[in-house]
C-alpha cells in the first residue's frame, strides 16, 4: 500500500486526503517526507477507502475533462469536414444514383446511406450529452428529422416498408410489378414533399460551413482572432437569440414555401388521362373481338419508341392468358421509374426513367438554389442588426464584464466609440442631404458611456472585495436580492477598532468623519499594499480581508491545506500580520494622526490621549454576498470565522494587548514569523465549543518619534503593491527579509528580551497544566521586567481571583466573552 504526505494543521482528515490529489506537488527528501521550509507538521496518509471524496472530486474533473474533449472533438475541422462530406453526400446521392446508375447499384447506394445514417445518428446522441442546450433544441429536431429521412434512400428498407416484394420469381413478377407500379401511383406525389425533408440537411452544410470558416488559417491567425475576441468580449446572448431566430425563420419559411407550393398545383390533387390509359380502355373494348389484334399491335407500336416506353403489357381472354414483354425487362427499373395501369383484364407497364432522371437533375439544380437562398437570406437578414445594435451591443457587455471582474478597470476603460460604430463621414442623405450621425449621437454610444461612468462609481462604493458580488449580479442579469445565496471563500479576516471611539465623537464633533478617514487611509493603504481588500467601515471598525481563491488553500472542518505550488498561499498570512504591524507604527508615527495628540478638548476629557487601536484576526470561511434590501445593499461576509475575529478584537482589551491572533491563523504563519508570536491563553469564546489557542505578536511604541507626511495615492500603493508580488514570486525575497529588513517593525520589538518571554512561557506552561502555584512566580518574574505586560497581568489576576489554586473544574483552559 502506497504512502503519501501532505502538509496540514492540527491533524489529518478524510478532507486533507482530498486534497492532497489536488495539490500532489509536495516537496520530498529521499525518504519520501516533505522538507519545506513552511511546514509544520508532516502527516502520512494511506490510501485506502477514506479517499471516496477524493475519487468523486477526480470523477467530477474527468467528466469535465471528457466533455471538453468530445466538445472539441464535435467541432473539430476533421469532424467538421466529414459530416459535411456526408451532409454533401446526403443530398446528392439519391438524385445522382437516379440519373447515372442503374437499379443494379442500389444496394451499394443503400449500404453508403446506412453508413451516412450511423454517422449523424452518433453526432447526433454526441451532441445531446455534450453541447449545452442542444438536446431538445430547434436544431436537434432538425438534425433528427433530417437523419430520419435518409431511411427513404435505404433501397431495402423503404421498399418493403411501401409493399415492394424483391422476390424474383416467375408468379411472382406481375405482381411485384403491380405492387411497384400502385405504390409509385399512390405515393408518388406525397413522396414529392417528403423527399424535401432532406433539404433540412442544408441547415446542417450551413453551420458546418460556418464552423470551417473559424478554424480556416494559420495558428497566428487563430491566436489574432483569439485575442480579439477576447477584447471585444464573447458573444452577446442578444446576438446569439437574432442569429438563431433569424436563422430559423429562414429556415422555415424556405421549407414551408417548398412544402406548400405543390399543394397549389392541380397534379397534386389529380391527374389527366394519358394515351397509356386511354388505350387500355379501347384495348379492353375489343378484346375477345376479332379487330383485338390490330389495335393491341397499334397500341404497342404507338408507345413502343416513345420516351416513356411500353415494356409490358398482359391481357386474358377466352382461350388464355398472354403476355408481350419489351426490350426493357420492368424488374430492371426502379418503382418510381415504372407506370403501371390496369383495366379489368389488361394491364400496362411504362418505362418512365426519362422523368425520373429530369426529376433528379431538378432536384440538384433545386437543392443548390435552396443553398444560396438560405446563406443569403441569413446574411442578408443579419447584416444589419448586427452593425447597428449587436456589435455596440457586445461591446458594451465586453466593458461590462470587464467592470464586473474588476470595477476598478473602470477608471482605465476609454469613451472613444468603437469602430464598427464610426459612421462613414462621406455619406450623406441621398434624398434630404442630411450630415451624418455622429458617433456621439448614437444611442448605443451614449449607454457605453453611462456604463463607464456607473463603473467608477461601483469601484468608489464597492470597492475590491465587492467585485465578485458585483460580477455575479451581473452575470445573472437579474435585480439584487437581499436573500440570495452566498459564495463560500476562505480567507484572513481582521478586525480593526479604534479606541476610545464614543468619547472622541462627542469632542470632535463634525470633524470625526476627518479623523476616522485620516485613519481609514493608512488602514486601508496598508492592507491594499500587502494583498488585503477592505470591506467595510462601521464607523469606529473596519473589516479586512485577505481571500484566497480554491486553487490556493482549502479549508474545511477547521483544517487547513494550502497548495504547495502556491507561493501565494504561504506568503499572504505573514503579510497579513505585517500589514496590520505597520498600521499600528503607522498611527504611532504619522504627523496627520498624531496632531490629535495636542487637541486641546480631547486631552482635557482623556489626559495623554494618543490613539489606540486593537487588531482580531483570524483564518477560516465565511459566505461571501450581499446583504441587504432593494432599499440598501452592502458586500459582507456572514460567518462564525467572522465573528471570531471580532470577538478577538474585543479581547485585546482585557489581555492588554493591540493584536489577537487565532491557533488557526498562527498553524500557516511561516516558522520564522511563528517566532515574533506569543501564545498567551487557551480559551473558549462565548457561544462556541471548541478551544481557541490565542497568540500576540509584541509591539512597544515607546521609542517611535514623527514621521514625514507621506504619499496616500491609491496609484502608490497598487504600484508597491505589484512590485512586492513580482518579488516574492519569483523568489527575489522572502516574508523573513521583509520583517528582518524593517525598521519600523525592528523599533517596536525593542524591550522584548529572551529572558522576558522564558519566564513567561514556564510559567504559561504551568498554567495550563494546572499547577498555578508554580506558574505564578514565574509570570511575576515576566512582570518584573516588563510591569505592564497586558498577557502577563490578565493571567495573574485570573489565577489569583481563585488564590492560585486550580479548581478541580479546570480543563486546560478558560472561557470567556
Amino acid at each position: 500500500m502506497s504512502k503519501k504526505y501532505v502538509l496540514r494543521g492540527n491533524k489529518m482528515s478524510s478532507t486533507e486526503r482530498t486534497r492532497l490529489k489536488i495539490f500532489p506537488e509536495v516537496i520530498r527528501n529521499d525518504d519520501g517526507v516533505s522538507v519545506s521550509g513552511t511546514v509544520n507538521r508532516i502527516a502520512i496518509i494511506q490510501t485506502d477507502k477514506e479517499n471516496e471524496g477524493l475519487l468523486n472530486n477526480c470523477r467530477k474533473l474527468s467528466d469535465t475533462s471528457h466533455n471538453e474533449k468530445f466538445l472539441a472533438f464535435l467541432d473539430s475541422k476533421k469532424m467538421t469536414v466529414t459530416i459535411s462530406l456526408v451532409t454533401i453526400y446526403a443530398l446528392f446521392a439519391d438524385d445522382i444514383k437516379t440519373l447515372i446508375f442503374a437499379k443494379s447499384a442500389d444496394n451499394i447506394f443503400s449500404t453508403l446511406v446506412v453508413i451516412c445514417l450511423l454517422l449523424f445518428s452518433g453526432e447526433l446522441v454526441l451532441s445531446s450529452f455534450f453541447k449545452p442546450n442542444y438536446k431538445w433544441s430547434f436544431y436537434f429536431w432538425l438534425d433528427l428529422i433530417a437523419t430520419l429521412s435518409l431511411i427513404t434512400d435505404i433501397g431495402w428498407m423503404w421498399d418493403n416498408f411501401i409493399g415492394v416484394s424483391n422476390t424474383s420469381s416467375s408468379n411472382k413478377q406481375l405482381q411485384n410489378a403491380g405492387k411497384a407500379s400502385r405504390a409509385g401511383t399512390r405515393t408518388s406525389r406525397i413522396l414529392r414533399i417528403i423527399r424535401l425533408i432532406r433539404l433540412i440537411r442544408l441547415v446542417k452544410l450551413y453551420k458546418n460551413a460556418q464552423i470551417a470558416i473559424k478554424n480556416t488559417g494559420d495558428e497566428e491567425e487563430q491566436e489574432q482572432l483569439k485575442e480579439e475576441l477576447q477584447n471585444l468580449g464573447q458573444e452577446s446572448q442578444v446576438g446569439k437569440k437574432l442569429s438563431e431566430v433569424t436563422m430559423k425563420r429562414v429556415i422555415l419559411i424556405v421549407l414551408i414555401m417548398l412544402f406548400l407550393l405543390p399543394m397549389f398545383e392541380y397534379d397534386f390533387y389529380a391527374s389527366s388521362q394519358t394515351s397509356w390509359e386511354y388505350g387500355v380502355d379501347e384495348l379492353q373494348k375489343f378484346l375477345n373481338n376479332d379487330g383485338f389484334e390490330i389495335v393491341k399491335n397499334q397500341y404497342i407500336e404507338y408507345h413502343k419508341n416513345d420516351l416513356r416506353p411500353l415494356v409490358y403489357l398482359s391481357w386474358t381472354n377466352a382461350t388464355g392468358d398472354y403476355e408481350w414483354n419489351g426490350d426493357i425487362n420492368y424488374n430492371d427499373l426502379r418503382y418510381n421509374e415504372i407506370f403501371y395501369y390496369s383495366y379489368k383484364n389488361i394491364i400496362s407497364i411504362f418505362d418512365l426513367r426519362y422523368d425520373s432522371k429530369l426529376i433528379s437533375f431538378l432536384n440538384i439544380f433545386k437543392t443548390l438554389f435552396i443553398c444560396v437562398v438560405l446563406t443569403l437570406g441569413a446574411l442578408f437578414f443579419t447584416k444589419d442588426a448586427e452593425e447597428l445594435v449587436i456589435k455596440p451591443i457586445e461591446t458594451m457587455l465586453a466593458k461590462v464584464r470587464r467592470i464586473a471582474k474588476n470595477p476598478l478597470s473602470a477608471m482605465e476603460i476609454k469613451t472613444t466609440p468603437h469602430i464598427n460604430q464610426l459612421p462613414n463621414k462621406k455619406k450623406r442623405c441621398l434624398f434630404c442631404n442630411k450630415k451624418p450621425i455622429k458617433p456621439s449621437d448614437y444611442e448605443t454610444m451614449i449607454i457605453e458611456n453611462t456604463i463607464i461612468k456607473i463603473g467608477i462609481l461601483l469601484a468608489l462604493g464597492f470597492g475590491e472585495a465587492g467585485s465578485a458580488i458585483i460580477g455575479l449580479n451581473v452575470e445573472k442579469n437579474n435585480d439584487i436580492d437581499s436573500i440570495m445565496s452566498g459564495t463560500k471563500v476562505v480567507g484572513i479576516f481582521g478586525f480593526c477598532d479604534i479606541r476610545n471611539f464614543t468619547d472622541t465623537t462627542e469632542e470632535l464633533q463634525e470633524g470625526v468623519m476627518k479623523f476616522v478617514n485620516e485613519i481609514a487611509q493608512i488602514v486601508h493603504g496598508l492592507t491594499s499594499k500587502y494583498f488585503g481588500a477592505a470591506n467595510k467601515n462601521i464607523g469606529d471598525a473596519f473589516l479586512i480581508v485577505w481571500k484566497f481563491s480554491p486553487e490556493e488553500v482549502y479549508v474545511e472542518d477547521e483544517i487547513i491545506v494550502r497548495n504547495p505550488s502556491s507561493k501565494k498561499a504561504f506568503y499572504v498570512p505573514d503579510l497579513a500580520l505585517l500589514s496590520f504591524m505597520k498600521i499600528l507604527a503607522k498611527v504611532h508615527k504619522d504627523p496627520n494622526v498624531l496632531k490629535y495628540r495636542s487637541y486641546q478638548k480631547l486631552v482635557q476629557r482623556m489626559p495623554n490621549y494618543e490613539v489606540k487601536m486593537g487588531f482580531g484576526m483570524h483564518m477560516g470561511w465565511a459566505i461571501e454576498g450581499a446583504i441587504g434590501s432593494q432599499f440598501k445593499v452592502d458586500a459582507s461576509y456572514l460567518s462564525p470565522h467572522v465573528n471570531l475575529a471580532s470577538a478577538l478584537e474585543a479581547s485585546t482589551k482585557m489581555y492588554g494587548v493591540p493584536i489577537l491572533i487565532s491557533g488557526a491563523l498562527y498553524d500557516i504563519l511561516s516558522n520564522d514569523i511563528q517566532n515574533y508570536c506569543r501564545k498567551i491563553d487557551v480559551v473558549i469564546l462565548k457561544g462556541m465549543s471548541k478551544q481557541l489557542n490565542l497568540y500576540t505578536c509584541d509591539c512597544d511604541f515607546k521609542h517611535f518619534i514623527p514621521g514625514k507626511l507621506t504619499s496616500r495615492k491609491k496609484e502608490v500603493y497598487s504600484k508597491k503593491c505589484k512590485n512586492l508580488k513580482k518579488k516574492l514570486e519569483k523568489g527575489e525575497i522572502s516574508t523573513k527579509q521583509i520583517f528582518s529588513k524593517s525598521d519600523e517593525f525592528s523599533l517596536m520589538r525593542e524591550g522584548f528580551t529572551y529572558n522576558f518571554y522564558n519566564n513567561f512561557r514556564t510559567g504559561f506552561k504551568f498554567y495550563i497544566a494546572g499547577e498555578w502555584m508554580q506558574a505564578k512566580p514565574y509570570i511575576e518574574k515576566s512582570l518584573e521586567i516588563r510591569p505592564k505586560d497586558g498577557p502577563s497581568l490578565s493571567l495573574i489576576n485570573f489565577i489569583g481571583e481563585f488564590a492560585f489554586r486550580c479548581p478541580s473544574s479546570w480543563r486546560n483552559y478558560r472561557v470567556i466573552g
